[in-house]
């Protein structure tokens, strides 16, 4: 009886750990990010804007998922070879109501695997935070709490945290109604 227990927990865990790993590896399925040249200039112009920080500058700038995803893109295809961007194949991003939504394609031993992180932006003492409220690999759900405190840790570094300072002239940088919103002070 207790060999035959044992064979059924043993099926089911292999079932388990097969289905696990196809889930991982399947790509996510999400909208596609439409890119242009144009909208990648115009991300360059409205940051060179906020910048220069004139005084007929408008308070608010507003980048469209558009510019963004076409900024990631060109980022993505010039890399520097000092960012250690190696693994990072592909990159896009959502943006819905007041949240971002993050797909990365990154090489793992050979495959191409997902991660996708959502969540909220904000601007807490002069640094860039992100506070998930979502993370799927391949297309499986993970756990917030499981991912939380590593992400944490990775961006409390003192280089993460150099990286994600913002300039002193802009107060916030939030999602709102679909768009990323930089606030100057």
């Amino acid at each position: 009886m207790a060999r035959k227990i044992y064979r059924i927990v043993s099926w089911v865990l292999l079932a388990f750990t097969l289905f696990s790993l196809v889930l991982v590896l399947e790509k996510p399925t999400g909208p596609q990010a439409p890119t242009s040249a144009d909208a990648g200039k115009s991300f360059d112009a409205k940051l060179n804007q906020l910048a220069l920080g004139q005084p007929d500058a408008p308070q608010e700038i507003h980048i469209t998922e558009m510019e963004l995803n076409s900024k990631l893109k060109e980022s993505l295809e010039s890399p520097d070879p000092s960012s250690g961007r190696r693994n990072l194949h592909g990159a896009t991003v959502h943006m819905e109501g007041d949240r971002i939504t993050g797909t990365f394609t990154v090489g793992l031993l050979g495959r191409d695997v997902s991660l996708t992180l959502g969540g909220n932006l904000g601007v807490r003492n002069g640094v860039l935070e992100f506070n998930p409220t979502a993370v799927r690999l391949g297309a499986m759900p993970v756990p917030v709490g499981l991912i939380e405190p590593a992400l944490r840790q990775k961006l409390s570094t003192h280089e993460m945290r150099e990286r994600l300072t913002v300039p002193d002239s802009i107060k916030d940088i939030r999602i709102e109604n679909g768009e990323m919103v930089f606030e100057r002070k």
